[in-house]
């Protein structure tokens, strides 16, 4: 079962998927380690920012290529719902129309189970500012207007496809272990379908 966990930067999802994939004895799929294409500046003030998303999509292919036995459960920190919102609110409509072209024509799997992540703002820039990164203004991390932007657009991506696919929207403004227990629970009502 392909699991993919999507939501706002700083939100928690690398945390929570970690967390949820070691205590089901599932597979996390992390970001790539990449030793050949370091990341690009990322958010709002990045003069790179169709070269981000560019990067984002090597990574999710590089992540789904690790997909190979259907017994497993793995577990994905983003997804293609991912690129689709921050390209939506970050790049410009002529770029945005390269880079869903693209997009419409690579292999991708499509998740049997998409977990959507949102949370209160004031929570979401509370856990940002936590994270103590050097790049946090310098991306725009912090940019409030931006954050609702990319929260919101979540949110609205979920109502767009709730009727047609898995998707769930999990409210994760508790603590870390009240939103972990939301998701395992999601995952483990659904195991059932897919015979895992």
């Amino acid at each position: 079962m392909y699991v993919v966990v999507s939501g706002a930067h700083g939100i928690g999802k690398s945390t929570i998927c970690e967390l949820v994939a070691r205590r089901i004895g599932g597979i996390y799929l992390t970001e790539a380690m990449d030793e050949i294409i370091p990341p690009p500046q990322f958010g709002p003030k990045s003069p790179e920012k169709f070269e981000g998303q560019l990067w984002h999509i090597r990574q999710l292919l590089i992540k789904e290529k690790q997909i190979t036995d259907p017994s497993k459960i793995y577990i994905a920190d983003r997804g293609w719902a991912d690129i689709y919102v921050y390209t939506k609110v970050l790049l410009k409509p002529e770029s945005r129309d390269i880079l869903n072209s693209l997009i419409e024509v690579l292999p991708k799997k499509t998740p049997d189970l998409h977990i959507v992540l949102h949370a209160d703002i004031d929570k979401i820039a509370e856990r940002i500012k936590n994270r103590k990164r050097q790049n946090l203004v310098d991306w725009g991390e912090d940019d409030l207007e931006y954050l609702k932007k990319i929260n919101q657009s979540f949110i609205d991506f979920y109502h767009a496809f709730r009727d047609l696919k898995r998707i769930y929207l999990v409210d994760i403004s508790g603590t870390l272990e009240e939103s972990v227990q939301k998701v395992i629970k999601i995952i483990q009502e659904n195991q059932r379908l897919f015979g895992i």
